[in-house]
Protein backbone atom coordinates (compact mmCIF):
# COMPACT_ATOMS: atom_id res chain seq x y z
CA UNK A 1 0.00 0.00 0.00
CA UNK A 2 1.49 3.71 -0.77
CA UNK A 3 1.86 6.02 1.83
CA UNK A 4 -0.21 8.37 0.90
CA UNK A 5 -3.20 6.19 0.98
CA UNK A 6 -3.15 5.30 5.26
CA UNK A 7 -2.02 9.22 5.61
CA UNK A 8 -4.72 10.71 8.06
CA UNK A 9 -7.36 13.24 6.79
CA UNK A 10 -5.47 16.87 5.99
CA UNK A 11 -5.65 19.27 9.15
CA UNK A 12 -9.17 21.60 9.47
CA UNK A 13 -7.73 24.97 9.96
CA UNK A 14 -9.63 27.29 11.73
CA UNK A 15 -10.23 31.17 9.26
CA UNK A 16 -9.32 34.20 11.07
CA UNK A 17 -11.76 37.11 11.26
CA UNK A 18 -9.67 39.63 10.98
CA UNK A 19 -8.64 42.58 12.75
CA UNK A 20 -12.22 42.82 15.01
CA UNK A 21 -10.79 45.62 17.54
CA UNK A 22 -13.13 48.50 18.56
CA UNK A 23 -11.29 51.89 17.02
CA UNK A 24 -10.56 54.85 19.33
CA UNK A 25 -12.97 57.71 18.98
CA UNK A 26 -12.22 60.92 18.02
CA UNK A 27 -14.00 63.67 20.33
CA UNK A 28 -16.25 66.61 18.72
CA UNK A 29 -15.61 70.51 20.27
CA UNK A 30 -17.90 69.35 22.99
CA UNK A 31 -16.41 65.91 23.53
CA UNK A 32 -19.09 63.80 21.72
CA UNK A 33 -17.63 60.28 20.39
CA UNK A 34 -17.23 59.82 17.39
CA UNK A 35 -16.38 56.31 15.97
CA UNK A 36 -14.88 55.57 12.25
CA UNK A 37 -14.73 52.74 9.97
CA UNK A 38 -12.95 53.53 6.84
CA UNK A 39 -11.31 51.21 3.80
CA UNK A 40 -15.22 51.95 1.76
CA UNK A 41 -14.76 51.83 -2.07
CA UNK A 42 -17.73 53.98 -2.69
CA UNK A 43 -17.93 57.46 -1.91
CA UNK A 44 -20.62 57.05 0.44
CA UNK A 45 -20.70 57.52 4.02
CA UNK A 46 -22.94 55.98 6.22
CA UNK A 47 -23.72 57.99 9.45
CA UNK A 48 -25.47 57.16 13.18
CA UNK A 49 -26.31 59.26 15.85
CA UNK A 50 -26.93 56.57 18.68
CA UNK A 51 -28.70 57.76 21.84
CA UNK A 52 -29.92 56.25 25.14
CA UNK A 53 -33.46 57.13 24.15
CA UNK A 54 -35.24 53.55 23.97
CA UNK A 55 -38.23 51.78 26.02
CA UNK A 56 -36.03 51.64 28.80
CA UNK A 57 -36.20 55.44 29.26
CA UNK A 58 -39.90 55.31 29.19
CA UNK A 59 -42.50 57.26 31.63
CA UNK A 60 -45.03 57.11 29.28
CA UNK A 61 -45.05 53.75 27.35
CA UNK A 62 -44.94 54.35 23.20
CA UNK A 63 -43.07 57.41 23.49
CA UNK A 64 -39.77 56.40 22.87
CA UNK A 65 -41.00 54.43 19.33
CA UNK A 66 -43.21 57.21 18.98
CA UNK A 67 -40.67 60.19 19.34
CA UNK A 68 -38.32 58.17 16.69
CA UNK A 69 -41.07 57.35 13.98
CA UNK A 70 -42.06 61.40 14.33
CA UNK A 71 -38.67 62.61 13.46
CA UNK A 72 -38.85 63.39 10.47
CA UNK A 73 -43.19 64.66 10.41
CA UNK A 74 -41.81 68.38 11.16
CA UNK A 75 -39.14 70.54 12.76
CA UNK A 76 -39.56 74.39 13.24
CA UNK A 77 -38.00 75.01 9.73
CA UNK A 78 -39.33 72.83 7.63
CA UNK A 79 -43.02 70.23 7.44
CA UNK A 80 -43.14 66.78 6.64
CA UNK A 81 -43.28 67.43 3.15
CA UNK A 82 -40.52 69.77 2.80
CA UNK A 83 -37.89 67.48 4.90
CA UNK A 84 -39.42 64.28 2.37
CA UNK A 85 -38.42 66.78 -0.61
CA UNK A 86 -35.06 67.62 0.52
CA UNK A 87 -33.90 64.28 1.51
CA UNK A 88 -34.90 63.52 -2.07
CA UNK A 89 -33.09 66.10 -3.46
CA UNK A 90 -29.73 65.17 -1.61
CA UNK A 91 -30.13 61.47 -2.76
CA UNK A 92 -29.50 60.81 0.93
CA UNK A 93 -31.44 57.79 2.87
CA UNK A 94 -32.57 58.72 6.43
CA UNK A 95 -33.86 56.01 8.56
CA UNK A 96 -34.79 56.43 12.47
CA UNK A 97 -35.25 53.39 14.99
CA UNK A 98 -35.50 52.85 18.54
CA UNK A 99 -35.72 49.55 20.55
CA UNK A 100 -35.63 48.45 24.15
CA UNK A 101 -32.80 50.37 25.18
CA UNK A 102 -31.44 53.20 22.26
CA UNK A 103 -32.69 55.15 19.84
CA UNK A 104 -31.06 56.82 16.92
CA UNK A 105 -31.03 58.15 13.24
CA UNK A 106 -29.29 56.60 10.16
CA UNK A 107 -27.98 58.42 7.41
CA UNK A 108 -26.57 57.52 3.81
CA UNK A 109 -25.04 60.41 2.02
CA UNK A 110 -22.99 60.90 -0.95
CA UNK A 111 -19.78 62.65 0.28
CA UNK A 112 -20.69 65.94 -1.78
CA UNK A 113 -23.57 65.94 0.23
CA UNK A 114 -22.49 65.79 3.39
CA UNK A 115 -22.68 69.24 5.11
CA UNK A 116 -26.40 69.45 3.65
CA UNK A 117 -27.41 65.86 5.15
CA UNK A 118 -25.59 66.70 8.60
CA UNK A 119 -27.94 69.87 8.45
CA UNK A 120 -30.85 68.42 8.10
CA UNK A 121 -30.04 65.42 10.65
CA UNK A 122 -29.32 68.35 13.27
CA UNK A 123 -32.47 69.69 12.50
CA UNK A 124 -34.81 66.35 12.77
CA UNK A 125 -33.16 65.30 15.75
CA UNK A 126 -32.86 68.35 17.91
CA UNK A 127 -35.72 70.78 16.47
CA UNK A 128 -38.94 68.45 15.86
CA UNK A 129 -42.21 69.57 16.66
CA UNK A 130 -44.43 66.53 16.81
CA UNK A 131 -47.16 68.53 15.11
CA UNK A 132 -50.78 67.14 15.98
CA UNK A 133 -52.46 66.02 12.81
CA UNK A 134 -49.21 63.80 11.79
CA UNK A 135 -48.85 62.29 14.79
CA UNK A 136 -52.97 61.47 14.88
CA UNK A 137 -52.71 59.59 11.02
CA UNK A 138 -49.02 57.58 12.03
CA UNK A 139 -51.12 56.67 15.57
CA UNK A 140 -54.38 55.76 13.91
CA UNK A 141 -51.82 53.46 11.04
CA UNK A 142 -49.72 52.25 14.27
CA UNK A 143 -52.74 51.07 16.12
CA UNK A 144 -53.76 49.40 12.81
CA UNK A 145 -50.93 47.30 12.73
CA UNK A 146 -50.98 46.54 16.48
CA UNK A 147 -54.58 45.70 15.88
CA UNK A 148 -53.48 43.03 12.90
CA UNK A 149 -50.78 41.62 15.12
CA UNK A 150 -52.86 40.40 17.67
CA UNK A 151 -53.30 37.37 15.32
CA UNK A 152 -49.66 36.44 15.12
CA UNK A 153 -48.48 33.70 17.34
CA UNK A 154 -45.07 34.84 17.02
CA UNK A 155 -45.81 38.40 18.01
CA UNK A 156 -47.91 36.94 21.20
CA UNK A 157 -45.40 34.33 22.15
CA UNK A 158 -42.63 36.76 22.34
CA UNK A 159 -44.54 39.21 24.22
CA UNK A 160 -45.07 36.38 27.17
CA UNK A 161 -41.95 35.20 27.07
CA UNK A 162 -40.21 38.48 27.73
CA UNK A 163 -43.18 39.59 30.41
CA UNK A 164 -42.18 36.11 32.06
CA UNK A 165 -38.50 36.90 31.77
CA UNK A 166 -38.84 40.57 32.87
CA UNK A 167 -42.00 41.03 34.65
CA UNK A 168 -45.33 43.10 33.44
CA UNK A 169 -43.70 46.16 35.25
CA UNK A 170 -40.80 46.37 33.41
CA UNK A 171 -40.08 48.22 30.31
CA UNK A 172 -38.60 45.10 28.74
CA UNK A 173 -41.74 42.69 29.78
CA UNK A 174 -44.53 45.25 29.77
CA UNK A 175 -47.31 44.20 27.16
CA UNK A 176 -49.02 47.14 24.86
CA UNK A 177 -52.16 47.46 24.67
CA UNK A 178 -54.87 49.47 22.45
CA UNK A 179 -55.10 52.01 25.39
CA UNK A 180 -51.68 52.81 25.07
CA UNK A 181 -51.89 53.99 21.94
CA UNK A 182 -55.59 56.00 22.48
CA UNK A 183 -53.51 57.91 25.39
CA UNK A 184 -50.21 58.55 23.82
CA UNK A 185 -50.04 62.75 23.51
CA UNK A 186 -47.85 65.14 21.76
CA UNK A 187 -46.94 66.53 24.79
CA UNK A 188 -45.77 62.69 26.10
CA UNK A 189 -43.39 62.45 23.16
CA UNK A 190 -41.86 66.35 23.68
CA UNK A 191 -41.20 66.01 27.19
CA UNK A 192 -39.57 62.70 25.92
CA UNK A 193 -37.32 64.20 23.44
CA UNK A 194 -36.22 67.19 25.93
CA UNK A 195 -35.13 64.66 28.16
CA UNK A 196 -32.80 62.57 25.90
CA UNK A 197 -32.11 63.94 22.76
CA UNK A 198 -29.46 66.27 23.43
CA UNK A 199 -25.76 66.54 21.76
CA UNK A 200 -24.23 65.81 25.00
CA UNK A 201 -26.09 62.54 25.34
CA UNK A 202 -25.09 61.18 22.17
CA UNK A 203 -22.09 59.22 20.22
CA UNK A 204 -21.39 59.01 16.53
CA UNK A 205 -20.68 56.38 14.12
CA UNK A 206 -19.48 56.91 10.46
CA UNK A 207 -19.03 54.43 7.95
CA UNK A 208 -17.62 54.39 4.28
CA UNK A 209 -14.99 55.58 1.90
CA UNK A 210 -12.62 58.04 3.71
CA UNK A 211 -14.94 58.89 7.11
CA UNK A 212 -12.45 61.79 8.15
CA UNK A 213 -13.73 64.00 6.10
CA UNK A 214 -17.32 64.21 7.94
CA UNK A 215 -15.46 65.13 11.00
CA UNK A 216 -15.20 68.87 10.17
CA UNK A 217 -18.66 68.60 9.18
CA UNK A 218 -20.17 66.99 12.16
CA UNK A 219 -18.35 69.51 14.41
CA UNK A 220 -19.96 72.56 12.89
CA UNK A 221 -23.16 70.94 13.53
CA UNK A 222 -23.24 68.98 16.73
CA UNK A 223 -20.79 70.50 18.50
CA UNK A 224 -23.23 72.63 20.38
CA UNK A 225 -21.32 75.47 19.76
CA UNK A 226 -19.59 75.55 23.08
CA UNK A 227 -23.07 74.79 25.19
CA UNK A 228 -23.21 71.43 26.41
CA UNK A 229 -20.57 68.88 27.24
CA UNK A 230 -20.98 65.32 26.62
CA UNK A 231 -20.63 62.97 29.76
CA UNK A 232 -20.91 58.75 29.53
CA UNK A 233 -25.17 58.68 29.87
CA UNK A 234 -25.58 56.23 32.98
CA UNK A 235 -26.99 52.90 32.36
CA UNK A 236 -30.69 52.46 32.93
CA UNK A 237 -31.70 49.93 35.91
CA UNK A 238 -35.01 49.14 34.93
CA UNK A 239 -37.26 46.86 37.21
CA UNK A 240 -37.12 43.35 36.75
CA UNK A 241 -39.49 40.89 38.31
CA UNK A 242 -38.77 37.01 37.05
CA UNK A 243 -41.70 34.98 37.50
CA UNK A 244 -41.67 31.24 38.28
CA UNK A 245 -40.23 29.03 35.57
CA UNK A 246 -42.98 26.30 34.11
CA UNK A 247 -45.54 26.24 30.86
CA UNK A 248 -47.38 29.56 29.88
CA UNK A 249 -50.08 29.35 26.91
CA UNK A 250 -51.87 32.39 25.39
CA UNK A 251 -54.77 31.74 23.10
CA UNK A 252 -54.70 33.02 19.77
CA UNK A 253 -58.26 32.06 18.69
CA UNK A 254 -58.68 30.66 14.89
CA UNK A 255 -54.85 30.17 14.50
CA UNK A 256 -53.90 27.05 12.00
CA UNK A 257 -50.66 26.96 13.91
CA UNK A 258 -48.70 27.38 17.34
CA UNK A 259 -45.47 29.35 18.03
CA UNK A 260 -43.54 27.46 20.46
CA UNK A 261 -40.69 29.28 22.53
CA UNK A 262 -38.15 27.63 25.25
CA UNK A 263 -36.53 29.87 27.26
CA UNK A 264 -34.17 30.57 30.31
CA UNK A 265 -32.79 33.16 32.11
CA UNK A 266 -29.21 34.48 30.34
CA UNK A 267 -26.46 36.91 31.19
CA UNK A 268 -25.42 40.06 30.28
CA UNK A 269 -22.14 40.86 27.43
CA UNK A 270 -19.89 41.58 29.81
CA UNK A 271 -20.37 38.40 31.96
CA UNK A 272 -17.07 36.40 31.42
CA UNK A 273 -19.52 32.94 29.96
CA UNK A 274 -21.04 35.35 27.63
CA UNK A 275 -19.51 34.31 24.22
CA UNK A 276 -18.84 30.46 25.77
CA UNK A 277 -22.95 30.62 25.78
CA UNK A 278 -23.00 31.83 22.54
CA UNK A 279 -21.15 28.92 20.97
CA UNK A 280 -23.47 26.35 23.01
CA UNK A 281 -26.62 28.18 21.55
CA UNK A 282 -25.64 28.12 17.99
CA UNK A 283 -24.48 24.29 18.19
CA UNK A 284 -28.23 24.00 19.86
CA UNK A 285 -30.09 25.68 17.48
CA UNK A 286 -27.82 28.68 15.26
CA UNK A 287 -27.55 27.51 12.15
CA UNK A 288 -29.03 25.04 9.60
CA UNK A 289 -26.95 22.14 10.53
CA UNK A 290 -27.76 22.73 14.59
CA UNK A 291 -28.68 19.61 16.85
CA UNK A 292 -32.70 21.42 16.78
CA UNK A 293 -33.19 21.75 12.83
CA UNK A 294 -31.51 17.78 12.56
CA UNK A 295 -34.52 16.75 15.25
CA UNK A 296 -37.52 18.68 15.06
CA UNK A 297 -37.22 19.54 11.40
CA UNK A 298 -35.42 16.64 9.41
CA UNK A 299 -35.96 14.01 11.49
CA UNK A 300 -39.94 14.81 13.04
CA UNK A 301 -40.86 16.88 10.59
CA UNK A 302 -42.52 19.17 12.82
CA UNK A 303 -41.58 22.57 11.67
CA UNK A 304 -40.15 24.10 8.65
CA UNK A 305 -37.41 25.87 10.39
CA UNK A 306 -36.14 26.34 14.74
CA UNK A 307 -33.40 28.68 16.20
CA UNK A 308 -32.19 29.44 19.42
CA UNK A 309 -30.50 32.46 20.39
CA UNK A 310 -28.62 33.86 23.44
CA UNK A 311 -29.17 38.06 23.61
CA UNK A 312 -29.16 41.00 26.10
CA UNK A 313 -30.51 43.88 27.15
CA UNK A 314 -29.10 46.34 29.97
CA UNK A 315 -28.95 44.39 32.89
CA UNK A 316 -30.48 40.99 32.30
CA UNK A 317 -30.10 38.21 29.33
CA UNK A 318 -31.73 35.41 27.88
CA UNK A 319 -31.86 32.44 25.78
CA UNK A 320 -34.29 31.91 23.60
CA UNK A 321 -35.76 28.87 21.04
CA UNK A 322 -38.74 29.40 18.84
CA UNK A 323 -40.62 27.96 16.05
CA UNK A 324 -44.00 27.49 14.49
CA UNK A 325 -46.08 24.08 14.37
CA UNK A 326 -48.75 22.93 13.28
CA UNK A 327 -51.19 22.68 16.82
CA UNK A 328 -50.95 19.04 16.70
CA UNK A 329 -47.72 18.99 17.33
CA UNK A 330 -47.19 21.95 19.97
CA UNK A 331 -46.30 19.81 23.27
CA UNK A 332 -43.97 17.03 20.96
CA UNK A 333 -41.49 20.00 19.81
CA UNK A 334 -41.37 21.30 23.61
CA UNK A 335 -40.61 17.51 24.19
CA UNK A 336 -38.25 16.96 21.78
CA UNK A 337 -36.00 20.55 22.74
CA UNK A 338 -36.03 19.23 25.95
CA UNK A 339 -34.65 15.96 24.89
CA UNK A 340 -31.92 17.70 22.54
CA UNK A 341 -31.01 20.00 25.76
CA UNK A 342 -30.53 17.22 27.90
CA UNK A 343 -28.31 15.43 25.40
CA UNK A 344 -25.79 18.53 25.66
CA UNK A 345 -25.88 18.31 29.38
CA UNK A 346 -25.19 14.81 29.73
CA UNK A 347 -22.56 14.27 26.41
CA UNK A 348 -19.71 15.79 25.32
CA UNK A 349 -19.92 17.15 21.09
CA UNK A 350 -17.63 15.51 19.09
CA UNK A 351 -14.44 16.95 17.39
CA UNK A 352 -16.28 16.91 14.27
CA UNK A 353 -19.51 18.83 15.31
CA UNK A 354 -16.83 21.13 16.61
CA UNK A 355 -14.89 21.99 13.88
CA UNK A 356 -17.79 22.52 11.96
CA UNK A 357 -19.56 25.39 14.61
CA UNK A 358 -15.94 26.82 14.99
CA UNK A 359 -15.67 27.23 10.87
CA UNK A 360 -19.12 28.35 10.64
CA UNK A 361 -18.77 31.00 13.69
CA UNK A 362 -15.56 31.87 12.63
CA UNK A 363 -17.03 32.82 8.92
CA UNK A 364 -20.05 34.57 10.50
CA UNK A 365 -17.50 36.92 12.42
CA UNK A 366 -15.76 37.67 9.21
CA UNK A 367 -18.82 38.66 7.48
CA UNK A 368 -19.36 41.12 10.75
CA UNK A 369 -16.41 42.86 9.86
CA UNK A 370 -16.65 42.54 6.25
CA UNK A 371 -16.88 46.28 4.61
CA UNK A 372 -17.39 49.38 6.91
CA UNK A 373 -21.06 49.15 7.09
CA UNK A 374 -20.89 45.74 8.63
CA UNK A 375 -17.81 47.25 11.22
CA UNK A 376 -20.61 50.55 12.81
CA UNK A 377 -23.03 47.86 13.40
CA UNK A 378 -20.33 45.75 15.24
CA UNK A 379 -19.26 48.63 16.96
CA UNK A 380 -22.80 49.75 18.53
CA UNK A 381 -22.97 46.68 19.67
CA UNK A 382 -20.12 46.87 21.98
CA UNK A 383 -20.36 50.62 22.69
CA UNK A 384 -24.26 49.71 23.34
CA UNK A 385 -23.45 47.41 26.26
CA UNK A 386 -20.10 47.59 27.69
CA UNK A 387 -18.71 44.67 26.47
CA UNK A 388 -15.18 45.77 25.89
CA UNK A 389 -13.53 47.08 23.31
CA UNK A 390 -11.79 43.89 22.96
CA UNK A 391 -15.07 41.32 22.62
CA UNK A 392 -14.47 40.17 19.51
CA UNK A 393 -10.95 39.52 19.42
CA UNK A 394 -11.87 37.25 22.73
CA UNK A 395 -14.63 36.35 20.70
CA UNK A 396 -12.64 34.66 17.95
CA UNK A 397 -10.44 33.19 20.99
CA UNK A 398 -13.38 31.37 22.86
CA UNK A 399 -14.57 30.27 18.95
CA UNK A 400 -11.28 28.78 18.08
CA UNK A 401 -10.31 27.04 21.96
CA UNK A 402 -13.35 25.97 23.33
CA UNK A 403 -13.52 22.65 24.47
CA UNK A 404 -16.43 19.67 24.58
CA UNK A 405 -15.86 19.73 28.20
CA UNK A 406 -16.91 23.85 28.23
CA UNK A 407 -19.91 23.31 26.01
CA UNK A 408 -21.38 20.57 28.46
CA UNK A 409 -20.42 22.85 31.61
CA UNK A 410 -22.25 25.90 29.38
CA UNK A 411 -25.19 23.33 28.96
CA UNK A 412 -25.46 22.52 32.71
CA UNK A 413 -25.31 25.84 33.97
CA UNK A 414 -27.46 27.71 31.63
CA UNK A 415 -29.55 25.12 30.42
CA UNK A 416 -31.94 23.81 33.39
CA UNK A 417 -35.27 21.94 32.58
CA UNK A 418 -36.04 22.98 35.98
CA UNK A 419 -35.68 26.83 35.13
CA UNK A 420 -36.95 26.98 31.66
CA UNK A 421 -40.26 28.72 30.34
CA UNK A 422 -42.05 26.76 27.91
CA UNK A 423 -44.73 28.88 25.71
CA UNK A 424 -47.33 27.87 23.53
CA UNK A 425 -49.38 30.83 21.75
CA UNK A 426 -51.83 29.18 19.33
CA UNK A 427 -55.40 28.27 19.35
CA UNK A 428 -57.25 26.11 22.04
Amino acid sequence: MRDSAIKGAPEIITPSAGDTSLPEPVMLGNGVPVYMAGNGTVDLLRIEFVFPAGQVMEEVHLAASTASAMLTEGTIDHDATTINDLIDSTGAALTHAADKDTAGLVTVTLTRKLDDVMALACEVLFSPTFPENEFRMLTDRRLQAFLTSRQRTSVIAREAFYEALCGSASPYGRITTEDDYRSLTTGDLREFHRKHYRPENMYVTVAGSEPWKALPVLERHFSGNGTGKWKKPPLPSPILDTTEPGKVFRDVPNSVQSTVRMGWKGITRNHPDYQALQVATMILGGYFGSRLMRSIREEKGYTYGIGAVAGAFHGIGYITIMTDVANAYRDETLDEIRKEVEKLRTGEVSNEEMALVRNHMMGELARLFDGPFSVADAIRGIIDYEAGADYYTRFADTVKTITPARIMEIFNKYFNPDEAFGIIAGSR
